[in-house]
């Protein structure tokens, strides 16, 4: 599996004669996928084109994509021109041409010279075309997006495994001090129970009870197996296909609970120890997880 970070660059450009475009894209972290796009008016209409084109790549994070239109690109226009005003324009300068006694003809480079008349009109480009244009670019910038968050998935992956050999031995180290710390509760319940033989005899309900109580209070046993059940689960996660980063955030909470309980009904000043250095390495994956797709 290739795990994914949601934070990444990618640029591309294509060049014409007399125009060329550009597209810049990034991503950062983000709960769901948010697609962010600033397109030029000439492709405004291609928006969900593009949304749909990142959604085949991206699956979580906001990704920004920057349209940049360079130059002037051809454009389908036609001239059009207003007949009316021509007929005025031509009746006017008759008109002037007899009121002030003026020679010459009027010709039609004189019209030329009366801009209001003639006006191009851009017709509707073919999205379909447009798409065609802008596609591939946006296509390189997202593909080298893609493999910049390739890149830093791998390089959180070798941060999370390196934390994860370091739980397995603090974890085994915790397993290992399973009996010093029964062995450490027996002697002070042995303590309680020559307080309670000096006291008032010996009772056997009550040492029953201080029996169970002991058991109960420094037996982690569940915690520590929920917490390596968590920690091979976590494992096998990094090496499943998919986008996982929600899943091993969770993971990691559940760890959380786990060594918080354990520390707690061990009561033992070793285990922790190991328990907040267990802490600290679990903090570490929580941060480079949150970076995850």
């Amino acid at each position: 599996m290739t795990l994914k970070s949601m934070t990444g660059f990618g640029r591309a450009e294509e060049v014409w004669d007399t125009w060329s475009l550009r597209v810049e894209a990034k991503s950062v972290n983000h709960r769901f996928l948010e697609i962010v796009a600033r397109l030029p008016r000439r492709y405004q209409g291609l928006e969900e084109h593009l949304r749909r084109l990142v959604r085949e790549k991206f699956l979580r994070g906001r990704v920004e994509i920057y349209v940049q239109l360079i130059g002037s690109p051809p454009q389908a226009q036609s001239l059009t021109f207003n007949e009316t005003l021509a007929r005025e324009y031509i009746s006017s300068l008759n008109y002037l041409k007899v009121l002030l006694g003026l020679k010459g003809e009027i010709e039609t480079k004189d019209l030329l010279r009366m801009r209001d008349i003639f006006s191009p009109m851009e017709q509707e480009e073919d999205l379909e075309k447009l798409w065609e244009e802008l596609s591939p670019v946006v296509e390189k910038a997202l593909n080298s997006l893609l493999k910049m968050r390739i890149k830093e998935g791998s390089f959180l992956e070798a941060v999370l495994r390196e934390q994860l050999a370091k739980l397995k031995k603090l974890i085994k180290e915790i397993q290992s001090k399973k009996e010093q710390v029964f062995l450490a509760a027996k002697a002070r319940l042995e303590e309680r129970l020559k307080l309670l033989l000096s006291e008032t005899g010996l009772d056997p309900l009550r040492l029953h009870q201080e029996v169970v109580i002991l058991a109960d209070k420094t037996d982690f046993t569940e915690e520590l197996d929920r917490l390596l059940s968590h920690l091979e689960q976590f494992e096998k996660t990094l090496s499943e296909e998919g986008p996982h980063g929600r899943k091993l955030d969770f993971l990691i909470q559940e760890m959380f609970r786990e060594i918080n309980t354990l520390s707690n009904k061990a009561a033992n000043a070793e285990v922790s120890h190991l328990a907040v250095e267990v802490k600290c390495s679990l903090e570490k994956m929580r941060e480079q997880v949150q970076n995850l797709e």
